[in-house]
């Protein structure tokens, strides 16, 4: 496949391939022209690389994967590599789910307490809402700190 065509199967940019190549976490076959030639095993490399990346792992954490086995003599320091990079990973993406779980509870408290303000026919301002418990609930929610903060003419 040339990498117009696996960019497109794998839903990337031809640009993004190449810099997986660049950044050493591919190596293509070339014609002798130069052109780039992948086979279907390459296209399974590049959605693994391409989900992980989209997963906010770094590329500098793949390309250190890409050449434990060419910088080990043993399945037992390379395996022990692996596993320590693997551990590292998993440990960021744990807090980012934390986060992420964080911040959509947030959405969510205020989806439920936005309902109160369904058919107010008052309009939204610091001034027009004080009082209201259903503004002041609001507050609570970091999502709405966006909403009511720094809002012209409050």
């Amino acid at each position: 496949m040339k990498i117009g065509e696996i960019a497109q199967r794998v839903g990337v940019s031809v640009s993004t391939l190449r810099l997986y190549e660049q950044r050493g976490l591919i190596e293509s076959a070339r014609s002798d022209g130069g052109t780039r030639h992948y086979t279907n095993e390459d296209e399974e490399r590049f959605r693994a690389i391409t989900s992980l990346t989209r997963a906010d792992v770094s590329i500098e954490t793949l390309a250190r994967l890409a050449c434990v086995r060419a910088s080990n003599s043993s399945g037992d320091s390379a395996s022990r590599q692996v596993e320590e990079i693997v551990s590292d990973v998993d440990a960021e993406l744990t807090a980012r789910i934390q986060q992420l779980q964080s911040v959509r509870n947030d959405l969510r408290r205020a989806k439920q307490r936005l309902a109160g303000c369904h058919g107010c026919p008052k309009r939204p301002t610091r001034h027009n809402c004080s009082g209201c418990a259903v503004a002041s609930d609001l507050l609570k929610c970091q999502v709405m700190r966006v909403v009511w903060d720094q809002a012209p003419g409050d």
